[in-house]
């Protein structure tokens, strides 16, 4: 009698070891894919970024827009009822050329050469280094001991 209830033991943990050992390829199967499958921009896309275009646009001409690309939620609160009103748009030059070939007058705001150079020297206030003095480590190891 204990001789087949620890047949049965046995049979019960090699079941459940190979579970583990199933999920843990599984597990390690989708860490291999993973890297694979980032996205990348289509090939024709290269160097085709979004630049800001402005125009005064009429409610009429607010679908244009939309098959172009623009986002509805920002064009709805800046065109007026009546009359046309001044918009600011996100687009590609591609997505542009599709609304000024059917009437819509759109300026690509361009930034001077001094306001780029200024910017450019203030950096985007993002990076900060790990070592050296002021650094992430050095804020870390004082929050450690502090």
């Amino acid at each position: 009698m204990s001789l087949a209830f620890t047949a049965e033991k046995v049979t019960r943990t090699v079941r459940s070891g190979g579970a583990v050992v199933g999920l843990a390829a599984l597990l390690l199967g989708g860490l291999a894919a993973a890297p694979a499958a980032t996205a990348q921009p289509p090939a024709d896309a290269a160097g085709e970024g979004l630049s800001v275009w402005t125009a005064q646009v009429a409610k009429e001409q607010i679908p244009l827009l939309l098959r172009a690309g623009a986002d509805g939620t920002e064009l709805g609160r800046q065109v007026p009822e009546k009359g046309s009103g001044p918009v600011e748009l996100y687009l590609t030059a591609e997505q542009a050329a599709e609304p000024r070939g059917k009437g819509v007058r759109l300026a690509e705001k361009k930034i001077s050469a001094q306001a780029r150079e200024r910017l450019k020297a203030a950096g985007d206030g993002v990076f900060r280094p790990y070592s050296g003095e002021g650094g992430l480590k050095q804020e870390i190891v004082e929050g450690m001991v502090g």
